[in-house]
């Protein structure tokens, strides 16, 4: 599903598409070993090394990021077959606005691109069960990337069973604050009938699930490719029990045997620590029913929102089609490892 970012752009590397729902016969042997163990449910990932792996390979800093968008679709078809239920990617940083402006509108022309691809498969039925939303703040987007992004977000809304966040323009140390402003002006508008709560009555789960349009389970698995040992401020709630997994491997170049790899490495953590429970497990009956509706209110009012964006967004009919050149070697061999 998350395949290469190809719209539009004759300057892009092409890089080889492959089916989504495909695996090889390595893989398979793979996926089936450990999915004998303890599986996460939820795994986030800080997409790291883009730049420092183009220019290894003497390619510009652009085509580094096409590589590792590309890599996306791989880290799907993945985690599908190992059993993981919802994803987190750290796609682009509130920091990264410090970088060139070239960069930066490149970053945007491939987060652009991206959705058009999703909106295409939405429409064809290609993607009807995974959830896609984007967290982070969207002040600084341009218009019609903001467009695009809640379109995706709202036509994927109920799609279930799988979960893919993107977090752009986003921080974890933000992600709190949007969460307490959103209890706060919550309880400024709320009306007596909505049980309207003091910040004293706020809890974990309240705060937790704020910053979210949807219910996010806690991080049980954060990887971190490129060799840095730092979590640059992502998922830290979520992730405050999580087993933290780095690599030196860049992300274009984190493959199958690496994420393998860091399923065994959260598999002999998980025999050591206990999972973490869902904050919602320590509501009682009487505290559940007093912060749903201040939720439910909270993340209506979101959605209104983003339904406005949406209905600003170019209908699908004249967002311009993908065109992949054929590999018609790759594509007999890819026929051949299916199941």
């Amino acid at each position: 599903m998350f395949h290469a970012l190809l719209c539009n752009n004759d300057q892009h590397v092409h890089f080889p598409r492959r089916d989504s729902q495909s695996l090889s016969w390595f893989e398979i042997l793979m996926t089936s070993m450990a999915r004998m163990g303890p599986v996460p449910d939820h795994v986030a990932i800080i997409m790291d090394g883009n730049r420092r792996y183009a220019r290894r390979k003497g390619l510009k800093v652009r085509h580094g990021h096409e590589a590792g968008a590309d890599n996306l679709m791989n880290l799907d078809r993945w985690g599908k077959a190992v059993g993981c239920k919802e994803l987190t990617v750290y796609a682009f940083s509130s920091e990264n606005f410090k970088r060139s402006k070239e960069e930066v509108d490149h970053l945007m022309d491939l987060m652009g691109s991206q959705c058009a691809c999703w909106l295409q498969e939405i429409e064809s039925g290609d993607i009807k069960d995974v959830c896609i939303q984007m967290m982070g703040k969207w002040d600084n987007f341009p218009a019609e990337l903001r467009h695009r992004m809640a379109n995706v977000m709202q036509k994927t809304r109920h799609f279930k069973p799988y979960k893919f966040n993107i977090a752009v323009g986003y921080t974890g140390r933000e992600g709190i604050l949007r969460s307490l402003d959103a209890l706060s002006m919550n309880n400024d508008e709320q009306g007596e009938d909505l049980h309207r709560l003091m910040p004293s009555q706020w809890n974990e789960y309240l705060v937790e699930q704020s910053q979210h349009l949807l219910d996010m389970r806690p991080v049980d698995l954060l990887v971190r490719t490129g060799g840095d040992c730092r979590l640059s401020d992502f998922m830290m709630w979520e992730a405050s029990q999580a087993c933290i997994h780095f690599t030196t491997v860049t992300w274009p170049e984190f493959n199958f045997k690496e994420f393998i790899h860091a399923m065994l490495v959260y598999q002999v953590h998980r025999r050591k620590v206990s999972k973490q429970s869902l904050a919602i497990g320590h509501l009682s009956k009487i505290e559940l029913a007093s912060v749903q509706p201040v939720l439910e209110k909270s993340r209506n009012d979101r959605w209104a929102r983003i339904e406005r964006l949406a209905k600003k967004d170019t209908s699908i009919e004249k967002i311009t089609k993908i065109i992949t050149p054929p590999n018609k070697l790759a594509q007999i061999l890819q026929n051949l490892t299916k199941f």
